[in-house]
């Protein structure tokens, strides 16, 4: 018996015309270039958040004060005075030998020029007042046109000494 092809199918070129029209057509729409020429719009060009490292040093004896005493950096509350957000804890690096061990260290706002505070309440130790100033720098990057740079922080009404590190500020306070 001999095979008929059925009346009801089209012959195989015919399949054949459509698939091609429509790769033509997902190729042509998919290659299309935007009319917008900003190049920046695509660049991600942010730095890591500027992270304040605070030591705190007994004037009496010299020890880290965090570290002899076992002091939890969840009990430590790490607030931003003259905003509406929550407090929020750092972390005390507590592994030998690394640059800022014993220190708590915590984010700062780094985003938008101005003065800024911060109050550090330790338990059974006392509170110290973290105050520094934000400056917009310009550059010549068209995709950013400036950044901003903390300067001048300032413990009030205790001894401390500063040193900036990479994108971040060590603080040594005597208390």
């Amino acid at each position: 018996m001999k095979n008929k092809r059925s009346t009801y199918f089209p012959p195989m070129k015919f399949y054949y015309l459509p698939l091609i029209t429509l790769c033509a057509l997902s190729l042509v729409t998919g290659c299309r270039k935007s009319k917008d020429g900003n190049r920046c719009d695509d660049l991600l060009s942010e730095r890591q958040p500027t992270m304040a490292a605070v030591t705190f040093i007994d004037g009496q004896t010299g020890e880290n004060i965090l570290i002899s005493k076992n002091i939890d950096a969840l009990s430590i509350p790490i607030t931003q005075v003259g905003a509406d957000i929550p407090s929020q804890t750092g972390v005390i690096v507590k592994q030998t030998g690394a640059p800022v061990y014993g220190a708590l260290v915590f984010h700062i706002m780094d985003v938008k020029k101005g003065a800024y505070k911060y109050t550090i309440d330790i338990p059974d130790v006392g509170s110290i007042t973290l105050s520094y100033v934000n400056k917009e720098i310009k550059t010549d990057n068209e995709c950013k046109p400036y950044y901003i740079d903390v300067t001048d922080p300032v413990i009030e009404g205790h001894q401390f000494t500063v040193k900036e590190a990479g994108s971040g500020v060590m603080i040594t306070v005597t208390l």
